[in-house]
């Protein structure tokens, strides 16, 4: 059943006169209850007379013609939630909603919406296909210096999925498989570079799972994996950049594309040596393994020896003597070496 006719009238009379207007507003205005006026609102969106600027409690109701008020409603919108049913979900149109609904990425620079965007489709598309998760949770928002997005799950898990789909011993294996690149737990879909490339192109990135919670700080050049208390079901992804970071998707791409006679490909990457052990000594070939695990497919590894203070001439000499040896195409570099790493890694043959 229709509203009359003169309630409406008198809406669109408010709005005209107000420009921006919430329900709140319009219910007093109107003298009638905050479900009437939605109804109400509701209708007139419907025929295409007014438009409403993002959602829930935020929402803004302008005349659809406005264009200037829609602007100005957007711009005061900086952060937005909600919640996604995991049906014929399109990641990139999820994003447009935001871009739609909020001023987020109002007078932002062009090289991090760039990146806030690969990175978001990405883990959405990844809690899409392979989290296994009925409803999906996002959220975006803007302060005074960055940008910051969350996607949340309550699936099998980021760390589960890698771990069982690639018969890892444990979640560390499986953290730090993701680490180096090119993992996927449904190889015809994804090529296993998303959550790399998306941990590379943040200020922060933080994938909280089950028992675990890792955080990658570019800023810094470093990795945390921490236990996570209480457990969390699922995952929960946030992603964190400055408004002000000169980080660009192609410059995060070449550092890790080899270019050669076929064109360009993700064929570096680089492994944190000190994630793989507890203390700061690295000392047996079962470390080394551990290390060398899922590397046979680049053609560049750089192999970081920050905060490690020694290795053993077992380790060494299994990574730059006896896995080179098998692997003679893919190129290691040691780097961040102390004076007594750099001595063991000179010994195994190492450069």
């Amino acid at each position: 059943m229709s509203t009359n006719m003169s309630t409406k009238d008198k809406a669109l009379a408010f709005i005209k006169e107000k420009r921006i207007v919430t329900a709140t507003e319009l219910s007093w205005h109107l003298g009638v209850s905050r479900a009437f006026t939605h109804r109400v609102l509701q209708e007139l969106r419907e025929e295409g007379r007014v438009q409403v600027i993002g959602n829930t409690r935020q929402a803004h109701y302008v005349l659809a013609d406005d264009k200037q008020s829609a602007e100005a409603a957007r711009s005061t919108i900086r952060k937005i939630s909600f919640k996604l049913t995991n049906v014929g979900l399109d990641e990139s149109l999820v994003f447009e909603r935001i871009e739609r609904s909020t001023g987020i990425f109002m007078g932002v620079s062009e090289n991090v919406r760039k990146l806030v965007q690969f990175a978001f489709t990405e883990m959405l598309n990844n809690a899409i296909d392979h989290s296994g998760s009925e409803e999906i949770l996002v959220g975006c928002r803007r302060s005074d210096t960055a940008i910051v997005f969350t996607v949340r799950d309550f699936g099998i898990g980021i760390f589960n999925n890698v771990r069982k789909t690639r018969r890892l011993s444990n979640t560390m294996a499986a953290i730090e498989d993701l680490l180096k690149g090119k993992v996927t737990t449904m190889p015809e879909r994804h090529s296993g570079e998303g959550v790399f490339f998306t941990s590379k192109s943040a200020d922060t990135f933080v994938a909280e799972s089950f028992e675990k919670k890792l955080t990658v700080t570019n800023l810094v050049s470093d990795v945390f994996i921490a236990d996570r208390k209480p457990v969390l079901q699922g995952t929960l992804i946030t992603f964190t950049i400055g408004l002000r970071s000169q980080r660009t998707l192609d410059g995060v791409f070449k550092a890790f594309t080899v270019m050669d006679d076929t064109g360009s490909s993700f064929s570096k990457t680089r492994v944190l040596i000190k994630l793989y052990e507890r203390n700061d000594t690295f000392l047996s070939r079962s470390e080394a393994k551990r290390v060398l695990v899922n590397l046979e497919h680049f053609e560049e590894v750089e192999l970081d020896f920050q905060k490690v203070e020694t290795v053993g001439q077992a380790f060494a000499d299994e990574v730059f003597r006896v896995w080179k040896r098998s692997h003679p195409d893919v190129r290691l570099i040691p780097i961040n070496m102390s004076e007594n790493v750099a001595f063991m890694v000179r010994r195994a043959g190492g450069a």
